[in-house]
């Protein structure tokens, strides 16, 4: 049976957001695992109940051969991501510090700051594209706001870490990672030189959250917040806008009452599942359907085909705004779960309420684009139209 079906070549950057979905369910409903020669071979899990399986048992599914197929050499292991035990709790204590949902509640101003900054270089237009326009930069900036860049800075960072996320799996990766490094270097020595009260000075003192950290992971650490928390909130911010403004009466809905606003969240999180696949290596046999599946065997969890399982989900490809079990695996789960979850789900809520704030008859006003994987992971928008009626003209 694990024949039967053409394994996704998940680094093909040929194929559109349609073809990979596609793909995505053909392996789901092929069989429970579906091998893959490719990049020196693995198996893809597809079915929620063994892809939820996988992710909360660390112990058989390690992480710290890396959570991509095939692995970097040049990365520094991503923090907490992409270590076991012992060292991926010390790991999860260091990052914790700003993402717990405490230090996220106090930060929310200035995300709502952000948004409003965004909002500010178009809301005079009567057109924008909120792919390019909010959904990618709103993260960036958030996240080096976050840890002590200035705007400029931070904006700065946005596009060092978009590029190098574009170029995972291609020849262009050792430059853009180069690129990455070498900024994180300078940014230490600032702070170093000119020391404030704020996380990068933390880093650059060598010691985190009582963690020693030499440059290496300090650049661990920035690829973790920077790379890790912008793509994907930026991704799910744009579905997020899409989902509210094609689905019929869910705009207007959520213009009269904000309370439905979680599930909307929680629903569109399901169906555009930012960050796609994740990589584990077995340090047991185990066993899923009919396959034993080797000690050492590399597997890539399939977290989109999961979120659309109908053993699963009713109506899986629907958006169900009234939708009450929706136990997606977009943020993961067990133990490696986001440790973003909370600052994600605050940008999303934050920057949706901002954009209908101010611009009430926002609506598409073209088809969005829709990447297809980027990264070998990553599904986002390249772009999605919007049109409304003018702050200038509305006032």
């Amino acid at each position: 049976m694990t024949n039967e079906i053409p394994a996704l070549d998940h680094l093909d950057r040929a194929l559109s957001a349609t073809d990979v979905r596609r793909a995505h369910a053909q392996m789901r409903e092929a069989c429970p695992v579906v091998h893959s020669d490719r990049h020196g071979g693995f198996d893809f899990l597809t079915r929620y109940e063994n892809v939820r399986a996988a992710l909360t048992d660390a112990n058989t599914f390690s992480s710290a051969d890396g959570v991509h197929i095939p692995a970097s050499g040049l990365l520094p292991p991503v923090p907490a991501l992409e270590f076991d035990e012992p060292e991926h709790s010390e790991w999860r204590t260091v990052l914790d510090g700003p993402l717990t949902p405490r230090a996220v509640r106090a930060f929310e101003p200035v995300i709502a700051e952000v948004v409003d900054l965004l909002i500010d270089d178009f809301a005079t237009a009567g057109k924008a594209d909120l792919a390019d326009q909010i959904a990618e930069p709103l993260p960036a900036v958030v996240i080096g706001r976050m840890i002590g860049l200035d705007q400029t800075e931070a904006v700065r960072a946005r596009g060092i870490a978009a590029a190098l996320f574009a170029a995972m799996g291609s020849e262009e990766f050792p430059a853009r990672f180069a690129e990455f490094s070498a900024h994180t270097r300078r940014w230490l020595a600032d702070r170093r030189e000119n020391p404030r009260d704020d996380m990068l000075t933390e880093m650059a003192s060598g010691v985190v959250q009582g963690k020693s950290i030499d440059d290496a992971g300090a650049t661990g650490l920035m690829l973790a917040y920077i790379v890790g928390g912008h793509h994907s909130t930026g991704s799910a911010l744009a579905g997020l806008i899409r989902h509210v403004l094609a689905v019929p009466g869910l705009r207007d809905e959520l213009l009269a009452d904000r309370r439905g606003l979680p599930r909307v969240i929680e629903e569109s999180l399901r169906l555009t599942t930012p960050l796609q696949l994740f990589a584990r290596t077995l340090r047991c046999p185990v066993r899923v359907g009919d396959r034993e599946l080797p000690q050492g065997g590399r597997v890539l969890l399939d977290l989109a085909a999961a979120n659309r399982d109908p053993r699963e989900f009713d109506a899986p490809e629907q958006f169900d705004r009234h939708r009450t079990r929706n136990r997606h695996v977009s943020f993961g789960a067990g133990a490696h779960v986001c440790q973003g979850q909370h600052l994600a789900r605050a940008e999303l809520r934050i920057a949706l309420g901002r954009l209908l704030d101010r611009l009430p008859d926002l609506r598409l006003d073209d088809e969005p684009v829709e990447s297809g994987l980027i990264g070998g992971s990553l599904m986002t928008h390249f772009a999605l139209p919007v049109a409304f009626t003018p702050e200038s003209d509305a006032s």
